[in-house]
């Protein structure tokens, strides 16, 4: 083999370890982010899937009033078990909630604690 091939060689096997590289480090990143992927639902009567995304929950993370756990409407600002256990009894009897808003007849919640959870809370 001369010089020539040699280097044309080198260069190929560069460009292949490269490539790898690179696609190694997009794996590791898609995993890293399927650890934020937004909950749009989970079963109350199993554990909640908020279980298994560790502690660097991107904060734009919505909760669903209408399906969330109560562990995951503890964890929300202001929001302790009692009144978790009211959010899930009332959405129980009430067929859900429709509006961010309609969280304001579960007694507990007055405009203060609603404003507080607006940006964390979603119904759809």
């Amino acid at each position: 083999m001369n010089k020539k091939e040699r280097t044309v060689l080198i260069f190929l096997c560069m460009t292949f370890l490269i490539g790898a590289g690179i696609s190694l480090i997009k794996h590791y990143v898609q995993q890293k982010n399927l650890k934020t992927i937004v909950i749009k639902h989970t079963d109350t009567n199993t554990l909640s899937q908020a279980d298994s995304i560790n502690d660097e929950t991107d904060e734009t993370t919505l909760i669903n009033i209408n399906t969330a756990s109560n562990k995951e409407l503890d964890a929300l600002p202001g929001i302790g078990p009692a009144l978790a256990q009211r959010i899930v009894d009332y959405r129980q009897k009430n067929g859900g909630f429709k509006s961010k808003e309609d969280i304001l007849k579960v007694s507990g919640i007055g405009p203060k604690k609603l404003a507080a959870l607006k940006d964390k809370i979603t119904t759809k």
